[in-house]
């Protein structure tokens, strides 16, 4: 019998970063067709939109921004979403936890940035749930209709 020291039978990521890395570039490449399709829409083209009301729902897009904040409404007047730009940047950030350049940025830039955005998707669908909730009772549906 021999008592020699045995690996455990598991897939190690960390002798394989190929397959770690490959899910930056994957995240990275996922956000790139949003941003591009709503860049082409802030530029005024219809691609993508198969009925009438989509169209004019764009088109009205710029109007809505109006009565909002006047950097938005700005933005979108060149031609730029700020949607657009937020996945552009979420997809250079999915690069930098993965590529080599990444390593240069200072580690609490990444760590701020990865938790701004958490806590950012937590509240705003929080407020979003909270505003459709609000909608709900003022069209006359009750979200909870009790005795019924």
């Amino acid at each position: 019998m021999s008592l020699k020291h045995e690996k455990p039978m598991r897939l190690d990521l960390a002798d394989k970063p190929y397959l770690t890395k490959g899910w930056g570039y994957a995240a990275a490449l996922a956000l790139l067709p949003y941003a591009i399709l709503k860049s082409l829409w802030a530029w005024g083209s219809t691609i993508g939109l198969t009925t009438k009301q989509a169209v004019q729902d764009v088109a009205g897009f710029g109007d809505s921004l109006k009565e909002g904040s006047s950097f938005l409404y700005a933005l979108y007047t060149m031609g730029i979403d700020f949607t657009a730009i937020l996945a552009i940047l979420a997809s250079l950030f999915a690069l930098a936890l993965v590529t080599s350049w990444g390593e240069k940025l200072p580690k609490r830039l990444l760590i701020l940035s990865g938790w701004s955005v958490g806590v950012l998707t937590v509240l705003i669908i929080f407020l979003t749930a909270l505003q459709t909730r609000r909608h709900m009772t003022y069209d006359g549906i009750a979200p909870h209709e009790s005795g019924k």
